[in-house]
């Protein structure tokens, strides 16, 4: 996803709208799966390859690299909005001056600079609220280090409220449903105007015949497409509005995956339910927890990498910039 951010600067032109959220949001593509390459990808590896070194770099970094990771997953959905929202004011006939001024250049840029200062304050407690501890006295030396919450984090309530209720209502329930009802206003308004193209009369017939201007109107038969509560078929939209659809839903969908199954880890982990733990040592974690949670974060790291990919198949003008570009970087390598 991060040559997305290349792709739309180096295709920009003047009457196409601006890319910076689809830039930053694909630098925070890039940004969510180097990160959990290193949360997880390297514990993997030290898991397998019983690397003392690694092990010991594991926990050197994991605290930065665990809230760097909760601040990006934060910020995503929220430069999903913000793109969704550039999408539905150049959709509008009638664009406010407030509106100009918030998708001004200058305007964008503030947005994407107050919306990263605020992920990054809002997440910023949990630096705070975990630690590595240290067991020197433990034969096993891969598990001499673990991180653990902090007291004051496991004993406030306050925290418990916001880490959960309020960033789960902020990370995962508002942004879905803003993303699925400004997709859903960008599709009526592709498929009101759809419709109303095909419903102007087609360019006339014109002759001249004995000096003498003759028009001849053609009868433009349409098939009835009547604009409701419900959208009209697939088969009668056009190229445009089908991929905006299939963008929609393939967008909507991933999205929605990855943070039900995180939603559900989260809540089965702060109920301390009895299967995440080792019937053996109830200090460890079982096969469930450990199976349950590579996956979700495999998945959400999936959903941020093929993110590029669903442009490519369902937008058809990414889909030439792609070529185009790799096309243009293949002819510079060779000249």
């Amino acid at each position: 996803s991060v040559f997305l951010n290349e792709v739309h600067l180096s295709f920009q032109i003047s009457n196409t709208p601006a890319t910076l959220y689809p830039s930053v949001l694909a630098c925070l593509d890039f940004a969510i799966c180097l990160e959990y390459i290193l949360l997880f990808g390297v514990d993997a590896l030290v898991s397998y390859l019983k690397i003392e070194s690694l092990f010991s770099l594991y926990y050197v970094y994991i605290v930065p690299a665990y809230v760097m990771a909760r601040i990006t997953q934060l910020a995503i959905p929220y430069m999903l909005i913000f793109a969704t929202l550039e999408r539905l004011f150049w959709t509008s006939k009638n664009k406010s001056s407030l509106l100009k001024a918030f998708h001004s250049t200058t305007g964008r840029h503030v947005t994407v600079i107050v919306s990263l200062v605020l992920c990054i304050l809002l997440r910023s407690p949990s630096a705070f609220a975990i630690k590595v501890d240290d067991y020197p006295k433990c034969p096993d030396f891969f598990r001499t280090k673990t991180t653990n919450p902090r007291e004051w984090a496991q004993e406030s309530e306050i925290y418990h409220f916001f880490d959960f209720q309020v960033m789960t209502i902020a990370q995962t329930l508002v942004p879905f449903i803003l993303l699925v009802g400004l997709n859903l206003i960008i599709v009526r308004r592709m498929c009101s105007d759809s419709v109303q193209k095909e419903k102007l009369p087609e360019p006339t017939e014109v002759c001249f015949q004995e000096d003498r201007l003759l028009t001849q109107i053609t009868p433009v038969h349409k098939s009835s497409t009547t604009i409701g509560l419900s959208f009209p078929p697939l088969k009668s939209m056009s190229p445009a509005v089908r991929s905006a659809v299939f963008t929609m839903g393939a967008i909507v969908t991933s999205y929605l995956i990855s943070n039900i199954l995180h939603l559900s880890l989260t809540v089965l982990e702060r109920s301390g339910h009895q299967i995440l733990k080792s019937e053996e040592d109830p200090l460890m974690s079982s096969t469930f927890h450990t199976f349950f949670s590579d996956l979700v974060s495999f998945v959400y790291m999936f959903t941020s990498a093929i993110r590029i990919v669903i442009y490519y198949l369902c937008n058809p003008k990414i889909r030439g910039d792609l070529i185009d570009f790799f096309a243009n970087r293949k002819n510079a390598v060779y000249l």
